[in-house]
């Protein structure tokens, strides 16, 4: 006799869906962040080749 291959339920396997999750705090867009880290950046060598 052929053994039935019993398939088992489908999990999540471990995965975090963010979206169920309450969210607090501040919440920004990643293009803000980003617009503020390339902003940074780029005044920190602006000072660097006018100071020197």
């Amino acid at each position: 006799m052929a053994k039935e291959k019993r398939r088992m339920p489908m999990t999540n396997a471990g995965l975090i869906n963010y979206s169920e999750e309450v969210e607090e705090g501040i919440n920004l867009r990643p293009e803000i962040i980003l617009g503020v880290g390339f902003g940074i950046c780029a005044l920190v060598l602006i000072l660097r080749f006018v100071l020197i």
